[in-house]
């Protein structure tokens, strides 16, 4: 995807308290009817802005099919919502009608396209009001009195501007299987959108993509483009072979307007069933373009030859100032048994040998961070789940389980003494990477 496609791919876009949720049937036929008709004269947007349709026909009409629209009533229709001399009160819906529009063709110059043919429905007072607000899209200013009733998706339209404005941060993961990556993934994502089965394990390039806000959506561009993927669409490899799917990131290291990622997973490189694994992930590694590297590695599979010889290709491949490690599975470690610090210490000193110098090792807990925001934001926990975040609550609230101390690159947020997710995410090193991620902070 390029272009305003991926910007339109990434933009988040909520319906839940959209304004004409509660009017009459007909009118919402009407305005449906109208909204369509604006937007198919928009070029260059016709998959995105169809699949954007299919929500709002899905929240207007309903089930209902049976719009009866021939070009003979369909000006008056568009006439009657734009600008309805019999019903003054329905002023409102052409302001909304233009906020709608905006967030679908997103394009500056297509809105105003949009903008200047909905004008020709408009008297110059009116007119002159419409250019307000088209004006208020593109600015951060106060909204003024008088447009206060499209607030919300005035809200919604700079949110989506603010952020696609900003560069992509591009993040490539890799590792041997078995690592945590994709767990790791999810963590950072918030939510579980990447398939961490042994039998379903990463077989192409899959782009992560952050969205700007909460839309309890999840876009799925593989095959078809689905705005509105589930858990199952996810889980399916068929369906998603090698795609990109685009969620709100939950991160705990907050920026307004939020960070711009693109997490790219690739394969697991020691594939012993299907070579072509490492042969893609190796391919990536040269020719996609990314900020950063994360390598995972598996605090319980340390130093074995594989891992040497992966670590060894990377280091020839990759300049060394991209790379970041991280040290995973954690919360696996028995206290009697074993020794974070001497794990750590271990894989620097291979690290050493390999020719970087003084690497940074970032410890963590993968699984516990994913059962940290899952149950911050309120997601359901199987039984099983919610006895292993209880579990691992009492583990990482012990000193020796504190990983924040590996690290001094970061500040502990005074909130994290009052926010018990918040501290547990510091405690179990998702904060940490994060931070160093998009927190600004380059060590």
């Amino acid at each position: 995807m390029e272009g305003n496609q991926r910007s339109n791919f990434v933009t988040s876009h909520s319906l839940i308290t959209h304004p004409l949720r509660k009017a009459k049937k007909k009118t919402r036929i009407r305005y449906y009817v109208t909204l369509e008709y604006f937007v198919s004269q928009c070029p260059g947007v016709a998959e995105y802005a169809n699949a954007r349709l299919s929500q709002y026909q899905a929240m207007l009409v309903e089930e209902d099919n049976t719009i009866a629209v021939t070009d003979k009533n369909r000006d008056s229709i568009i006439h009657s919502v734009v600008n309805d001399s019999l019903r003054p009160w329905m002023w409102k819906y052409r302001f909304w009608l233009m906020c709608d529009i905006a967030l679908i063709v997103a394009d500056k110059s297509t809105i105003e396209k949009v903008q200047e043919d909905m004008q020709r429905y408009l008297n110059k007072r009116q007119q002159a009001v419409l250019g307000v607000l088209v004006s208020n899209l593109f600015t951060d200013e106060t909204i003024p009195q008088r447009l206060l009733f499209a607030e919300g998706l005035i809200h919604q339209f700079r949110l989506n501007r603010r952020f696609t404005a900003q560069q992509e941060l591009r993040i490539l993961i890799t590792a041997n299987m078995s690592a945590g990556k994709s767990t790791l993934i999810n963590a950072l994502i918030g939510k579980q959108v990447a398939r961490t089965s042994q039998e379903a394990c990463t077989a192409n390039l899959h782009f992560y993509l952050n969205k700007p806000f909460e839309d309890g959506s999840v876009h799925l561009r593989a095959t078809q483009l689905n705005l509105s993927s589930t858990y199952k669409d996810l889980m399916n490899p068929r369906k998603i072979g090698s795609g990109n799917i685009a969620s709100h990131f939950r991160s705990f290291v907050h920026s307004d307007p939020p960070s711009r990622i693109c997490l790219i997973d690739t394969p697991g490189v020691n594939s012993a069933t299907n070579r072509e694994h490492g042969i893609l992930t190796r391919k990536a590694l040269i020719e996609e373009q990314y900020d950063k590297l994360i390598y995972v590695l598996n605090a319980n599979q340390l130093g074995t030859d594989e891992e040497i010889r992966y670590l060894k290709y990377i280091s020839e491949k990759v300049p060394r100032n991209k790379v970041v490690f991280v040290l995973n599975k954690l919360d696996d470690f028995k206290s009697a048994d074993d020794s974070i610090t001497t794990s750590i210490e271990g894989v620097k000193n291979d690290l050493l040998h390999l020719g970087y110098e003084d690497p940074i090792v970032y410890p963590i807990s993968a699984y516990f961070s994913l059962l940290i925001k899952m149950k911050q934001n309120n997601e359901f926990l199987t039984e099983d789940e919610q006895d292993e975040y209880d579990y691992y609550v009492k583990k990482f609230s012990r000193v020796e389980y504190d990983l924040s101390v590996y690290l001094n690159t970061f500040t502990v947020p005074s909130q994290a003494t009052e926010d018990e997710q918040l501290a547990l995410a510091v405690r179990c090193g998702l904060y940490g990477l994060e931070n160093i991620l998009y927190g600004g902070s380059d060590r």
